[in-house]
This record gives structure tokens, C-alpha cells and sequence, in this order.
């Protein structure tokens, strides 16, 4: 076997455990958003229960959740940046950084939209629009992650309902019918978390 065999036998094993390191992660990802909104979910329940009638508490609720699960989310992937920044060089993670960025801008965008429909009585469309916003930028980079020519992970069918459900989710302030999406989406990301771990486990 020739010094270009072992060096190519070597990145190709390098890859698969990027690969596997890479859906692990992903289902944890899966697993901690799925738990932010069962626990905003329930908050809400809470605050409804003990007639507390607070608007901008509900608000406020969602940024303050958000802060802990966000730092959680980044420190997971942390761990698979190097790996990209091999696959995709310093331009890819310059851009990384630039997405985390635009995520906090993004968060605090949805939180100024929710203080001006609550207190200049604006149609809720004007809060479901920047919602709408932030999902997309979740959802596309989701799609890089899974889809893109630099992805370390191969998609899974449960990938793509995870994204679905995800841009269907802020149709759930329209109506209580419609609300039915949020408990659709915990259910999928769920899944999408259970099944990318039991994927990792067997290939160990």
C-alpha cells in the first residue's frame, strides 16, 4: 500500500467520525430546542394557571429562556467547528461567527417586534414577520449544515421534517387551533433527537 493509500485510508476514517461526531451533536441540538419550547410551553401554562396578568412577562419569558439554550447550542458545536474550518477554511468560520451574530440580532429584533404589538396595539402580523425571519435563518443553517457541499453530516429524513416543522411553528400565534403546530414541533424534534442518537449507537 502506497504513502497516497494511507493518507487517503486515513482522511477517510477521519471523515466518518466527523460524520458520526457531527449527527451526535445534531441530536442533542434536536434535543435541547424540543426542551426549550416543552419549558416555555409550560411556563405559560403556569403563569395562566396563577392569573397573572403580565403581558410583557410573556415576552420577556421566551429572551430569558433563550439566553441559557442558545450558549448551550454553541458550546455543542464548538467541538465540530475545527472540523469545519478543515473542510471549508477560515472563510467558512469567519462566517460562522457571522451567523452567531446575526442570531442574537435576530433575537432581539423578535423581542422589540413583541413589545410594539403589545403596547401600540400593531396587528400581530408585524410580530409574526421578523418570527418568520429568525426561523428562516435557523432553518437555513440547518440546511447548510445538512445539505450544503461542505456538510459533515448525511440527512435523514427525520432532518427534513425538523426543518418543516420549524417553518410551520410561528403560525401557531395566529390561533389556539393553530398552536397545535408548537406541540407538532416538540414531537418532531424529539424524534429527530432520539432517532440521530440511536445512529450513533449503532455504529459504535
Amino acid at each position: 500500500m502506497s504513502y497516497k493509500d494511507l493518507v487517503k485510508e486515513a482522511e477517510d476514517f477521519a471523515r466518518v467520525l466527523i460524520k458520526k461526531k457531527s449527527r451526535k451533536v445534531l441530536g442533542i441540538y434536536y434535543a435541547i430546542w424540543g426542551f426549550y419550547e416543552l419549558i416555555l410551553s409550560l411556563s405559560y401554562v403556569i403563569i395562566g394557571s396563577l392569573n397573572v396578568n403580565i403581558p410583557l412577562l410573556y415576552g420577556l419569558i421566551p429572551l430569558i429562556l433563550v439566553i441559557p439554550f442558545a450558549y448551550f447550542t454553541t458550546t455543542i458545536f464548538k467541538g465540530i467547528r475545527v472540523d469545519y474550518i478543515k473542510l471549508i477554511g477560515r472563510e467558512g468560520y469567519g462566517r460562522t461567527r457571522f451567523n452567531y451574530t446575526i442570531m442574537v440580532l435576530l433575537v432581539l429584533m423578535l423581542f422589540i417586534s413583541f413589545i410594539l404589538v403589545l403596547y401600540l396595539s400593531i396587528n400581530t402580523v408585524y410580530f409574526i414577520l421578523p418570527f418568520y425571519i429568525y426561523v428562516i435563518f435557523i432553518a437555513y443553517s440547518l440546511y447548510r449544515f445538512l445539505y450544503s457541499k461542505y456538510r459533515l453530516v448525511e440527512p435523514r429524513y427525520y432532518d427534513l421534517i425538523a426543518i418543516v416543522t420549524l417553518l410551520l411553528a410561528p403560525l401557531g400565534i395566529l390561533s389556539q387551533l393553530l398552536y397545535s403546530l408548537y406541540i407538532v414541533f416538540e414531537i418532531a424534534w424529539f424524534y429527530a433527537s432520539i432517532s440521530s442518537l440511536l445512529e450513533v449507537s449503532a455504529v459504535e
